[in-house]
């Protein structure tokens, strides 16, 4: 009798409430598995938007947006085509000022107009000093005000300003101030 006392207590003390509920949970998520298994339904539809979908959309509809080139950065901007096929992309600046060079009045995307013809120490030799241009496959090409690029399948290009910056270890943009804000499209997108 002193057995069943014992047993008895354990089921109505903590412990035993937790173990008792502990293995009613088990058999549950046990059944739950058995019904998922023999009987699959669809996942139910969230009503929360993915952290990300403000900024989200498929690849293949990034047809057009902006972004911006800040004058500092010696590297420059990113721009990828995240087509999957060859594009054609026109890239037009806005009115924004910025400067190479802090004894200078700003200038826009086409440049300083002084100085229309970089000294070979300049990224882009020939184009204006402070001009807007681009870095592809290595190379550098004038942008300015407007241009269309053609650009490969997951071709990355770099927007910068016309400085003395591969030259000179990058510490020519130390003094740059400004941005330009670049408007883009895709041509042939549509």
């Amino acid at each position: 009798m002193s057995d069943n006392k014992q047993q008895s207590g354990f089921w109505k003390s903590l412990p035993g409430v937790f173990t008792a509920l502990g293995g009613g949970a088990g058999i549950a998520a046990i059944i739950a598995a058995v019904i998922q298994v023999t009987h699959p339904s669809t996942p139910a539809q969230s009503n929360t938007p993915p952290a990300n979908a403000a900024t989200s959309s498929p690849v293949s509809q990034e047809t057009e947006g902006k972004f911006t080139v800040a004058a500092n950065s010696s590297l420059g901007k990113a721009f990828v085509n995240k087509q999957s096929s060859i594009r054609t992309f026109h890239f037009v600046a806005n009115k924004d000022k910025w400067t190479y060079n802090s004894n200078l009045e700003p200038n826009g995307a086409d440049g300083n107009i002084n100085y229309s013809r970089a000294t070979q120490k300049y990224n882009l030799p020939g184009f204006p000093e402070g001009s807007l241009i681009v870095r592809q496959k290595g190379e550098y090409h004038f942008i300015g005000h407007e241009q269309t690029l053609t650009l490969d399948p997951n071709e990355t290009v770099f927007f910068t300003i016309n400085d003395t910056g591969d030259n000179n270890n990058g510490g020519a943009f130390n003094d740059n101030q400004g941005y330009l804000t670049i408007e883009w499209n895709c041509e042939d997108c549509k």
